[in-house]
């Protein structure tokens, strides 16, 4: 027996404002990936880069959480930071099944060389736009991600967002 797909009509503005979502994270992805690349940095790199940074001793499970993606993917992430130079693994001292995660004096030293611009490099394309066109967008875009974002393993909608950024310090030289 076949299956047949259903169509149903979908009003345009719907595919419209799907489209304009679509477009706005390409253009954003596309910034990221220029100025990534600079530094020989994937976006998901990055990502675990400043978590990690974030978060000493984070887990996989919970840097997964993060970076929304599954904790196979994110192994292979941090299994290439590893070999890299950037990630150290340790087993955790309570759990030893359990493995927590934190940069080495290299991949810190990336860190504080990348996270100054990347702001400077968001600081610039959000200047483009007044704070009242920010302030309307913040509140669209916060209802949208609430309504769409998958429950993590702890039942909390789940975010890319870096919480609580930390402040950058100088590095000791």
């Amino acid at each position: 027996m076949q299956s047949r797909l259903v169509r149903k009509e979908m009003a345009p503005e719907r595919m419209v404002f799907y489209e304009s979502l679509k477009a706005i994270f390409l253009h954003i992805d596309n910034h990221e990936k220029a100025f990534l690349n600079r530094f020989n940095l994937s976006i998901p790199r990055f990502y675990a880069l400043v978590h990690i940074h974030n978060h000493p001793g984070i887990n996989h499970i919970d840097l997964s959480d993060l970076m929304l993606c599954t904790k196979s993917n994110t192994t292979r992430v941090v299994q290439g930071m590893q070999k890299d130079g950037l990630v150290v693994r340790n087993m955790h001292p309570e759990d030893r099944r359990s493995f927590q995660l934190s940069l080495s004096p290299t991949g810190n030293a990336l860190y504080q060389r990348v996270y100054p611009e990347y702001l400077a490099l968001v600081d610039k394309l959000m200047s483009l736009f007044s704070d009242e066109e920010l302030e309307r967008y913040a509140v669209a875009s916060n209802h949208i991600e609430n309504t769409l974002a998958p429950k993590n393993s702890t039942g909390q909608k789940a975010a890319l967002r870096v919480e609580n950024p930390q402040p950058v310090s100088t590095p000791i030289h």
